[in-house]
């Protein structure tokens, strides 16, 4: 064999032993069963006729490299018209079926997303609309992205919004309702929300919103269930928002799922978050006095034994019970009647003369609770962090007026503890 030959044979050799690598390091970050993962991820900021957003198109960047480095192909789109981000979610369905049923599909999206009738509404950088009838014709609506995960028959879709940063609509009638609905999905699918459903994110001040910075250092640092992972940024989220946002998942997965596979030999599972830890009780502070079943139970999914697992199990109790009848008020006493329209009486100067109904969609005064940076509530509307209607401020209301909420009507309140009195009053009235 002449040298020249033989030159060209070690060369062929190294390539074979390059390329072999490259396929074991793909393999390995695609899971043991070697299955593709596909994802797609949109972020859009540049927003031409409503509020533009400062963080989406740096959040999607940061998940599409974290999503590469997991073994996924990546699409990003950023700032995309509704015709570029149609055609993107298309193609991204078109690639899982020709993928075949053994694909990861994960769809990511940052920016101004709004719920109208029930169904939620992904906006494209050129929307634009006069009237909540219009979002049909230039909103994307998220219903399509899961039928796209359903015709594709993949074995595990991944949903990611983070979105829900505020009302982009407020002068256009019928935008009542802040966040998004909670949606129902494939089988097989995880939605993750940044926030609970009904509720409102925040867009972060450090160049990426707490929800996707906190997804991103999980995913590369975690060895953990998607399930597992999604409870740890869930406290993360938390702990960097003083309580003020709550990350919400719906999932009907079938099978596990890991972004990185964990490591070897096994090792003894993760322990939960220690009872007593900041993040507990950030997430029990918030909880406790809300009146809201669902929060309590959040907190008892998330710290299975935690330090107040067994006041959280009697609220939860207490909050089951049917409320009891509102007694009559004493003759002669001259009570005053507080009604959901009345006009308050009595507290700080800047509640009195506002009824229940203008109260719940003002700004509050003092923060939720102490130590949550000014930037995070001053300025804001009670209805950014609470779902605030008629029938939801009446079941808080009602648990002032039991055993167990005695102790907290002496606590701060953001629209004041005298507040909390007039709620009370209300509820043994009947909540009219």
């Amino acid at each position: 064999m002449t040298l020249s030959r033989l030159l060209a044979f070690f060369v062929l050799l190294l390539s074979l032993a390059a390329t072999g690598a490259r396929a074991e390091l793909v393999l390995a970050n695609r899971g043991d069963q070697g299955e593709r993962r596909i994802a797609l991820v949109i972020g859009n900021g540049g927003y031409l006729s409503i509020g533009g957003l400062d963080n989406t198109v740096n959040d999607a960047a940061l998940m599409a490299d974290t999503l590469t480095g997991a073994g996924f192909d990546v699409t990003k789109l950023l700032d995309v018209d509704q015709n570029a981000m149609k055609r993107g979610i298309a193609n991204f369905g078109r690639a899982l079926r020709e993928a075949g049923p053994e694909t990861v599909a994960l769809f990511y999206y940052a920016g101004h997303a709004v719920q109208s009738f029930g169904n939620n509404y992904l906006l494209p950088v050129d929307a634009a609309i006069r009237d909540q009838a219009d979002l049909d014709l230039v909103g994307v609506e998220a219903g399509w992205i899961l039928r796209q995960l359903y015709s594709a028959r993949v074995r595990t879709n991944i949903v990611i919004l983070d979105s829900c940063r505020n009302n982009p609509f407020p002068n256009v009638m019928g935008f009542h309702d802040q966040g998004l609905a909670e949606m129902n999905a494939p089988t097989g699918t995880f939605i993750a929300y940044a926030t609970a459903p009904g509720s409102v994110a925040l867009d972060g001040l450090t160049g990426n919103s707490p929800y996707t910075s906190a997804l991103a250092d999980a995913i590369r640092s975690e060895r953990a269930s998607i399930e597992l992972l999604f409870k740890k940024v869930r406290v993360k989220v938390l702990e960097t928002t003083g309580g003020a946002q709550t990350p919400w998942e719906s999932s009907s997965l079938t099978e596990d799922f890991l972004f990185h596979p964990a490591a070897a030999p096994a090792t003894a599972p993760a322990a939960p978050a220690a009872p007593g830890t900041n993040a507990e009780e950030t997430l029990w502070t918030s909880v406790k006095d809300s009146g809201d079943r669902t929060q309590v139970q959040l907190y008892l999914w998330t710290f299975p034994q935690g330090a107040h697992r067994t006041e959280a199990e009697a609220l939860l109790a207490a909050l089951a019970q049917p409320k009891p009848a509102a007694p009559a008020p004493a003759d002669g006493q001259g009570a005053v009647e507080v009604t959901f329209t009345s006009p308050i009486a009595g507290g700080e100067p800047q509640i009195v003369g506002k009824s229940i109904q203008e109260l719940i969609k003002s700004q509050p005064l003092y923060p939720p609770f102490e130590g949550v940076p000014d930037e995070l509530w001053k300025g804001q509307q009670c209805t950014n962090c609470h779902e605030w209607t008629m029938e939801r401020i009446c079941e808080q209301a009602r648990f002032y007026i039991t055993e167990q909420a005695e102790r907290s009507l002496d606590k701060p309140h953001p629209l004041g503890t005298e507040f909390k009195q007039h709620l009370r009053n209300w509820a043994m009235g009947g909540c009219r």
